[in-house]
C-alpha cells in the first residue's frame, strides 16, 4: 500500500515533530510505502525548509507546493496530479489547513480518493475558553470547516480520547469514524546534569508556549502560596507567546519576581525538566500533551489537573498528581508534598518512566498505524 501524507508546514513543532518520528518507520516497514506532501502558504515560503531537509534525509521523498486563495484550483489540480501519477491508495492529512485542502481535491476533482485524516489539536481559542468541553459548542469559522471537511474523509484517529470526545461531542465526526492511537516517541532518558538549568535548590519547571489553555497562571498563583512555606522555591517558566507581557505583569504585580523566572524559548527546554525537582503542567486542556512525555523520560514528577488529555497519561499517585481543575490551594499543597518528599518523587518518577517506555514507545505507534490502514483496506 502507498500513502501520501499531507499536512501545512511553517516550521517544525508538536505535530510536526510526530511527523518526523512516525513517517520514516512506516515507510522502512514491508507493509506501507509513504512519501509527503509539504503545503506551505505562498507568503511563508521558505519556512518548510528545514522539515523537509530533515524528512528527506531519513528517507521519505517529498512534494511541495505553496498555496494561497487566489491559485487555489491550480494547488488542488496539482494534488490530484500527484495522487494519481504516483498511483497512491490513499491521502492522509494532519491539521486544518490540509483537511480542508485535500477535500476540495476530492469533492470537485477526485471523488475516487481514499482520504485519512489525523486529529492532533482543536481551535485554541475554545481551548482558552473551555478546555476540551464540548457542551460550549460554538459555530464559527472552524467549526463549520472542520465539519465540512470531515464530510468526505473515509476514516480519522485522534491523537487522545480527550481530543476524540470533543470532535464527537461537537458532531464533527462520529464514533464509527474516528479511532483512537496515542502518540508514541523513543525518547532519550536523563539528560547530563549542567548547572546552567539549576537555578535553585527546589526548582519546579513549566515548559510551553505562553498562551491561554496552558494554565500559566495557576502555576503562578501557587508560587504565591508557595513562597513562604518553602525556602528556595523558584519557578522555571521556560517558552514563548502572546501572553508574556501579561504574565511578567502579574508576577510583578504579586511581587513574586524572585520566585520566578522567565526563560523565553529555547531550544533545550527539556534540559531545565531533567535539572529540575517537579514539572507543571497545569493546562485547561491538552491535545496530548507531548511535555508529559518528556517528563516521564526525564524522571520527573508531574502535577496536573485532572482534565483530557493528562487524565490519559497520569496516575494520581502513582505517576505524578492530578488535582481537581483550576484548585489552586490543592494544586500548591500537591507541589510542597512532593518537594519535601524526595522518596515520592522518585517513586512516581520510576513509575512514570515505566509506563513510557511499555506503552508510550515508537513500536507501539507504528503497530497501530499499520492496524488503521490495514483493517480499512481489508
Amino acid at each position: 500500500m502507498k500513502i501520501l501524507h499531507t499536512s501545512n508546514i511553517t516550521g517544525i513543532a508538536g505535530s510536526e515533530n510526530y511527523l518526523l518520528n512516525i513517517l520514516p518507520v512506516l515507510n522502512k516497514s514491508k507493509e506501507i510505502e509513504i512519501e509527503f506532501l509539504v503545503l506551505t502558504p505562498l507568503n511563508c515560503k521558505g519556512q518548510e525548509g528545514k522539515f523537509r531537509e530533515v524528512l528527506e534525509r531519513k528517507g521519505v521523498k517529498c512534494h511541495t507546493i505553496y498555496f494561497s486563495k487566489s491559485r487555489l484550483f491550480n494547488v488542488i489540480r496539482k494534488i490530484n496530479s500527484i495522487y494519481i501519477l504516483g498511483n497512491f491508495q490513499g491521502i492522509h492529512s494532519h491539521l486544518l489547513h490540509a483537511d480542508l485542502i485535500i477535500s476540495l481535491t476530492k469533492r470537485i476533482l477526485n471523488k475516487k480518493i481514499v482520504y485519512f485524516s489525523t486529529k492532533h489539536g482543536y481551535e485554541e481559542n475554545y481551548n482558552n475558553k473551555y478546555g476540551f468541553d464540548p457542551s460550549f459548542k460554538k459555530k464559527n469559522i472552524y467549526l463549520l470547516l472542520a465539519t465540512y471537511a470531515e464530510k468526505v474523509i473515509d476514516r480519522s484517529f485522534a491523537i487522545s480520547k480527550g481530543l476524540q470526545d470533543l470532535y464527537i461531542g461537537l458532531g464533527i465526526s462520529n464514533k464509527n469514524k474516528l479511532d483512537l492511537i496515542h502518540y508514541g516517541f523513543d525518547l532519550p532518558d536523563s539528560l547530563p546534569f549542567d548547572s546552567f538549568f539549576r537555578r535553585s535548590d527546589k526548582q519546579l519547571v513549566m515548559v510551553g508556549r505562553l498562551t491561554g489553555f496552558k494554565g500559566h497562571k495557576y502555576a503562578i498563583e501557587a508560587v504565591d502560596i508557595l513562597k513562604n512555606k518553602i525556602s528556595d522555591v523558584k519557578l522555571l517558566i521556560v517558552g514563548s507567546g502572546h501572553l508574556e507581557t501579561e504574565l511578567k505583569n502579574y508576577v510583578k504585580k504579586l511581587k513574586l519576581e524572585p520566585f520566578i523566572e522567565f526563560i523565553g524559548y529555547h531550544p533545550e527546554g527539556r534540559r531545565f525538566m531533567d535539572a529540575s525537582d517537579v514539572v507543571l503542567i497545569p493546562s485547561r486542556a491538552e491535545g496530548f500533551g507531548v511535555v508529559v512525555l518528556e517528563a516521564f523520560a526525564a524522571k520527573k514528577p508531574v502535577v496536573a489537573f485532572n482534565v483530557p488529555s493528562l487524565d490519559e497519561h497520569i496516575i494520581d499517585n502513582k505517576s505524578g498528581r492530578l488535582l481537581e481543575p483550576y484548585n489552586v490551594q490543592s494544586y500548591a499543597e500537591a507541589i510542597q508534598e512532593l518537594l519535601e518528599k524526595p522518596k515520592k518523587r522518585d517513586e512516581m518518577s520510576n513509575n512514570a518512566h515505566q509506563k513510557l517506555k511499555s506503552y508510550y514507545n515508537l513500536d507501539r505507534m507504528l503497530e497501530e498505524t499499520l492496524c488503521f490502514y490495514s483493517n480499512f483496506f481489508s
